[in-house]
């Protein structure tokens, strides 16, 4: 989700070449609606503070993580654990080893 309007993000989502939906929160009710506004930022803000979620597949949260930059954004190697962890949890026949 963005605070870009919708026009914006359907040019980057072309540009990408994304097939997933981009969210447009371009007035913040949804923003101000969670409170994650970012108030620091005096010159471009408030802004939400950006959120990263591992979903199940009934889009129940698994994992969350939250931060600018390299705070608080997941790995690669915390991803590839998370979706191991759903995987486990979610398929009966995950632990080929037997146990």
């Amino acid at each position: 989700m963005s605070v870009d309007p919708p026009r914006v993000l359907e040019a980057f989502k072309a540009g990408l070449g994304a097939a997933f939906h981009f969210l447009s929160d371009e007035d913040r009710a949804v923003t101000n609606q969670l409170d994650i506004a970012e108030h620091t930022d005096s010159r471009h803000g408030p802004l939400p503070v950006p959120y990263t979620f591992a979903l199940l597949p009934d889009l129940t949260i698994a994992d969350i993580w939250n931060g600018w930059y390299f705070v608080g954004r997941p790995t690669p190697e915390e991803l590839r654990q998370s979706a191991r962890a759903i995987n486990a949890r979610i398929n009966a026949d995950h632990d080929f080893r037997g146990d």
